[in-house]
């Protein structure tokens, strides 16, 4: 998915390395749960709805949405991405800006967003100058320190929503990450026809990866490495849900404890067949490496060099977006890296 003087994206990629009243609603206890509520099997929605979700210290929580929210404020991109993908444009209220750059499929439609006046966290103050009916955002954005907590917002009538992909007490699958949190949209807007019938693609993508590597005698080893362009390097490990991805795609995680700011020495510990290189453009944050770009990048990091997967070239390219959006561009990932570690096997 999905964080002082730093630029702000190097603050969330550090992160990642270790009110209109009209829409209000009441909050319930909830009971312990898994996985998010399950769609509904028909695009009738019936309100009041109750949505199970979770507050910033990843206890379970619950709202009562009285109806469809109106006015959402959005502070992970990959929310915005994924109601942009369902249609659901007219209901953001405002966002930030994405990690990179947006999807070219819904590029236009997201540079016609209101953004948000600070750039990747508004102030309590911004936020209730919009008066949202709901928020969605990563969990430690609801601490009293930053946008505020879950149940005084919840006490203005404004739901709140972390997304799945932003906790690190769940076992983060496309189950529990993404799926959960595309049918948890379909449920709160009243389109669950639609979430539904994306969620059932979404899986059919996946089965044809699954049936294509299953066969495969033996698996690619592979590393998923972000550079923080100071001598220091992020290496993921099974705790995130791309190492779920690299699995689905018929790779294997060499990385299986968490290993964030190390130095070249610990990276050079590992001896993958391919590199996933979790890329940015240091100096322009609404831009992408090209997967050229991001060869060269590692090219130039010389105490790497005498590592097989850079000798041979072999680096698969995805932004940071892609490897924490957390949302719809998941499975385009996991296609991408069956493609570089299987080429023959790719239809």
């Amino acid at each position: 998915m999905k964080k002082l003087t730093l630029n702000p994206i190097i603050l969330i990629l550090c992160f990642i390395g270790i009110l209109s009243l009209a829409g209000c609603g009441q909050s319930t206890p909830a009971a312990p749960t898994k996985a998010a509520s399950p769609p509904s099997q028909n695009n009738d929605a019936k309100y009041p709805i109750t949505i199970s979700n979770y507050d910033s210290n990843e206890n379970p929580t619950s709202y009562t949405y009285k109806k469809a929210p109106q006015r959402v404020a959005i502070v992970h991109p990959g929310a915005t991405e994924l109601l942009l993908e369902l249609g659901l444009e007219d209901r953001i209220l405002s966002t930030i800006p994405p990690y990179g750059a947006p999807l070219e499929r819904i590029a236009d439609r997201y540079s016609k967003l209101k953004i948000m006046k600070a750039k990747y966290l508004p102030s309590q103050e911004e936020l209730l100058e919009m008066q949202p009916d709901m928020i969605i955002g990563w969990a430690h954005n609801f601490r009293s320190s930053e946008l505020g907590d879950v149940k005084s917002w919840q006490e203005r009538g404004a739901g709140t929503f972390v997304m799945q992909s932003t906790l690190t007490k769940i076992e983060p699958t496309l189950d529990t990450v993404v799926y959960s949190f595309i049918a948890d949209m379909g449920t709160i807007f009243g389109i669950q026809e639609k979430t539904t019938l994306y969620i059932q693609n979404l899986k059919d993508r996946v089965a044809k990866v699954q049936a294509a590597t299953k066969d495969i005698p033996q698996r690619k080893t592979v590393i998923v490495l972000q550079d923080h362009f100071n001598g220091t390097f992020s290496v993921y490990d099974s705790h995130y849900l791309i190492s779920s991805m690299i699995d689905l795609a018929g790779g294997k995680n060499l990385c299986q404890g968490i290993t964030s700011f190390v130095g070249a020495e610990k990276v050079l510990a590992y001896d993958p067949d391919f590199i996933i290189y979790v890329s940015h453009d240091r100096n322009e944050d609404a831009k992408d490496l090209t997967d050229e770009e991001a060869l060269k990048a590692l090219h130039e990091i010389s105490a790497l060099q005498s590592m097989r997967a850079i000798q041979k070239g072999n680096i698969i390219n995805l932004p940071f977006f892609t490897v924490n959006n957390g949302g719809i561009r998941t499975v385009d990932a996991i296609e991408k890296i069956f493609h570089a570690l299987y080429p023959e096997q790719y239809q």
